[in-house]
């Protein structure tokens, strides 16, 4: 019996040419997850080899996965799970692909990032400063895919997630402040950007020790760059995922080539920028490109599988994204991005009155109705340009197409934020960002 640690072995595409359509995706990784809690230490340091292969037969899919079966057995019991039902679903004839893709990774010694994520954690100490915690995620991948059609990819990669967390207590006041850094090329790349981080994380909430309660109504509303990035990714990356629109279960079904917001908004995603959600080939071996979702405030394109493109008539764009070799690839965003405009940031802030706001603390989006809410990590007043008191629990609502047409001026600057995005039970590296913008008639609370 083959098993899939042989598998260099064996003649992909001989095996494969059985099969209608058939892929095999091989993984090889170690991955580690360090936390710190007080002065409590967790970790857990692993590695893993698996094979996941799907096949598509009578409009359906088989998937199987595994580590110690043989590839053969592992394709029959796959196109026997397919041909048990009938379905609609095809993926066309993408190009085929032949390229091996090394990455400069720089292998992590686990001792000495254990001891500087330690003394990151003693600096977050202080005499308001209730509790602190640090979590870094680790993964050193090789992937290797192959299908039916010919195509042959073979890709290291590698993601380091680092995030800093304080919680600062004066008399009833209970408040929190994060930060985050990240790499694509080990931990050693941000290992002196980890105390930065931490320090980071604890002014901010210390600061919002002095903070206010919000104002309610309606307000001209400044968004950073962090906060920029999350309506990009929340309110408009997520609706325009191809799954999504196949499954009619986004407001911008249909609306390709329609003026969705004003001429000031240009929005991407793009795989090939050299972000936290950077990669070269998705998980259906199609090269990632950038995806024009918004140019001059109309709608250009969705992101894409292999799957979604052939039932919206449309080449796939390598959005195909999955967790790991036991997963189903879905369409995930990668970078996403507000594009800059041409304005000064003290030109954003040129209003007598508004709202400032800073970094993501989370929120929601339902892509159906259009309809969100976010929540600012702390908001600033702003009075004639200039900013006055700091803001705590700020939540903004919204609906997406009012919002990009309420645009009114869109910076030069520009910003990313790194992230690990959910969805159907996976997580993927991604980051989004922009410029400052200022948007009118924001609701907040």
């Amino acid at each position: 019996m083959i098993t899939c640690f042989e598998l260099a072995k064996m003649d992909y595409e001989k095996l494969l040419s059985k099969y209608q359509y058939a892929d095999i995706r091989i993984e090889k990784s170690t991955r580690s997850n360090i936390s710190i809690k007080d002065d409590e230490v967790k970790c857990i340091i692993g590695s893993s080899d698996g094979i996941g292969v799907r096949v598509l037969d009578n409009g359906s899919w088989g998937i199987a996965s595994g580590d110690n079966e043989s590839l053969d057995e592992l394709l029959k019991k796959a196109h026997k799970l397919a041909k048990l039902s009938t379905g609609r679903i095809s993926c066309g004839t993408p190009i085929v692909e032949k390229k091996s893709i090394k990455e400069k990774i720089i292998q992590v010694n686990h001792e000495e990032q254990i001891g500087t994520l330690v003394d990151a954690a003693k600096a977050m100490k202080g005499e308001k400063i209730a509790s602190k915690t640090i979590t870094c995620i680790d993964a050193v991948i090789t992937a290797e895919f192959y299908n039916s059609l010919g195509t042959e990819i073979v890709q290291d990669m590698a993601y380091t997630y680092t995030s800093c967390a304080c919680v600062a207590k004066s008399g009833e006041i209970i408040q929190r402040g994060s930060a985050r850094t990240c790499s694509r090329e080990g931990f050693k790349k941000i290992e002196n950007k980890i105390y930065e981080t931490a320090e980071n994380a604890k002014q901010k909430a210390l600061e919002l020790l002095n903070s206010i309660t919000p104002p309610q109504g309606r307000f001209t509303a400044i968004l950073d760059p962090e906060m920029t990035g999350v309506l990009c990714h929340e309110a408009i990356g997520h609706a325009c995922e191809g799954d999504a629109i196949v499954d009619n279960e986004s407001i911008l079904v249909g609306k390709i080539g329609k003026n969705i917001g004003n001429e000031l908004v240009n929005i991407v995603d793009d795989p090939t920028a050299k972000d936290f959600g950077h990669y070269y080939y998705d998980d259906e071996g199609i090269r990632g490109k950038q995806t024009r979702l918004i140019e001059n405030g109309i709608l250009k394109e969705y992101m894409n599988s292999m799957e979604t493109a052939y039932a919206l008539g449309i080449e796939p764009n390598g959005h195909a994204r999955s967790q790991a070799y036991d997963s189903v690839p879905v369409v995930r965003m990668s970078n996403t991005y507000f594009r800059p405009g041409k304005a000064s940031v003290d030109d954003v802030f040129d209003v007598k009155h508004g709202i400032y706001l800073k970094g993501m603390k989370g929120g929601s989006v339902n892509i159906f109705s259009g309809g969100f809410m976010f929540k600012a990590e702390r908001a600033y007043e702003i009075k004639n340009g200039e900013k006055g008191n700091i803001i705590r629990d700020v939540t903004i609502t919204g609906s997406i197409l009012e919002t990009l047409n309420d645009v009114e001026i869109v910076g030069k600057d520009f910003g990313t934020s790194p992230g690990i995005c959910g969805k159907a039970g996976q997580e993927a590296p991604v980051s989004d960002g922009g410029p400052h913008i200022r948007v009118n008639n924001v609701t907040i609370g």
